[in-house]
């Protein structure tokens, strides 16, 4: 009588691919609205540090490519929220953060320090960051994702 060998199992080759993007640094993200196509499309959203420390700071880098010219005068919207409520909506100049104009093609976004002091409290924030060009209401880009702030551990040695 043969013994058939073992066919691999196709759960561990998803499992790993599922943990892959957080092993590699990548926060799990999704579109604000995931049935609209946005001319910006974005590819990976890191936090460093993750989860950020109350005594130290974060920083946001969004990476992703876009299919249009992003004119001067766009905006970026960052909007943290806790259970639902509302605790910092931010809206900066496209141009304070990348060199404008913005051509077709890759695009990096970066937020330096990210919250305030009074921000650096445990638990976290739901965040959404868009990006909006002057004169229009729809976003050319707009990602979602959650940030963890922990309180630094200290060791008793």
């Amino acid at each position: 009588m043969a013994i058939s060998q073992p066919q691999p199992l196709l759960l561990p080759l998803l499992v790993s691919l599922f943990f892959l993007p957080t092993a590699l640094g990548a926060t799990d993200f999704h579109n604000c609205n995931p049935l609209r196509k946005y001319p910006v499309k974005v590819k990976t959203v890191e936090i460093s540090p993750d989860p950020v420390k109350i005594n130290t700071n974060g920083n946001i880098t969004i990476t992703g490519s876009t299919s249009i010219d992003i004119p001067d005068g766009a905006t970026v919207n960052l909007n943290l929220r806790r259970y639902d409520v509302l605790i910092s909506n931010r809206s900066y100049s496209l141009c304070d953060i990348v060199a404008c104009p913005v051509a077709s093609g890759p695009i990096v976004v970066n937020f330096f320090n990210v919250f305030t002091q009074r921000e650096l409290t445990p638990w976290g924030y739901f965040v959404s960051i868009s990006i909006t060009a002057e004169h229009q209401e729809d976003p050319m880009m707009c990602v979602s994702f959650t940030c963890r702030i922990t309180s630094e551990q200290t060791s008793l040695l």
